[in-house]
């Protein structure tokens, strides 16, 4: 699905090139963003609960609520997902979203849009929050880069980082336009890395000519994956703690970007986010069961379990 963990990768994507393009000399961020690391690569049992409003031009465009438990080779990712109607006639938001848990290699997928059903498939093994690949590995160096030269990205007063009496500690962004070009190259770098990871679409493959107006695009998300060439930061305001224990338990703030497209000029979006964690080490996903959500196989759709049982 284009939407697969699409709301965890905006918020990860956020935490991991900020908190590694801000820090002061002494690299006081460095904790923040190994933190964040270990828990979207490295933990395999977690459970992270996320809010998100995406705004275009000050107009809110989508709200989205996520919930992710990891538990080994299980995991259950739920995204609820709210968007305003476009015909302007001021009725509810438009509901959509889904459930989807892993058992392995095996997924089963519920929709707002088919309530009382369901559909299998299979997929790679995973046992962490975000998936590993060489591309991926590469966004992380690229992210050490970053972070190891912080003290000439950023000046010292765009980080604070305090600590509370249980030995947690608060990092604090602010930043705004200045930030060098290296920044808003990198950003545009990973901006078009999840496009491509969770929204199929790969600029590498795209002409900047035949990028279409973004009002002749079906939805807000789809005109800006369509018209996109390049993003900059124009503000952020980041917060990220950690516990005792080093470990990432909240991350909140607000983004705004500037979107360069190839025919509507310069748009903006805003991005307002939190992250929570809990449950380390004790979450808890079950082997899917029809009966527990009250779903049936969707006429015409692939049975793994019943392949499974086949010679």
């Amino acid at each position: 699905m284009k939407m697969k963990k699409a709301v965890a990768a905006v918020l990860s994507a956020v935490m991991m090139i900020l908190t590694g393009t801000a820090a002061p000399a002494e690299n006081a961020a460095g904790p923040f963003c190994d933190a964040a690391m270990q828990l979207l690569f490295e933990t395999g049992n977690v459970t992270l609960t996320g809010e998100a409003e995406f705004f275009l031009d000050g107009e809110r465009f989508k709200t989205a609520e996520m919930n992710h438990i990891q538990d080994g080779e299980n995991s259950l990712y739920r995204l609820a997902l709210r968007t305003p109607r476009r015909d302007g006639s001021g009725g509810p938001d438009r509901e959509s979203g889904y459930t989807i848990i892993a058992n392995g290699e095996k997924v089963y997928v519920m929709e707002v849009f088919y309530p009382g059903l369901y559909k299998t498939g299979t997929t790679g093994l995973q046992t962490s929050v975000l998936r590993r690949s060489v591309h991926m590995d590469l966004m992380k160096e690229l992210l050490k880069v970053l972070s190891d030269q912080a003290e000439t990205l950023a000046g010292v007063n765009a980080v604070t980082v305090t600590r509370d009496e249980k030995g947690g500690q608060e990092l604090r962004i602010e930043l705004g336009e200045e930030v060098p070009e290296m920044v808003n190259t990198a950003l545009s770098l990973f901006f078009q890395f999840a496009a491509k990871r969770w929204f199929n679409t790969d600029y590498d493959y795209v002409n900047e000519r035949e990028m279409p107006l973004m009002d002749d695009c079906l939805t807000v998300a789809q005109g800006i994956l369509d018209t996109m060439k390049s993003v900059s930061l124009k503000k952020a305001v980041l917060s990220v703690r950690l516990d005792w224990d080093g470990r990432l338990v909240q991350a909140e703030g607000n983004v705004s970007l500037n979107l360069y497209t190839a025919r509507d000029g310069i748009r903006q979006l805003d991005i307002t986010f939190s992250l929570n964690t809990s449950d380390w080490g004790v979450s808890r996903v079950n082997r899917f069961s029809p009966a527990d959500y009250g779903v049936t196989l969707m006429e015409g759709a692939m049975d793994v379990d019943a392949l499974e049982m086949q010679p």
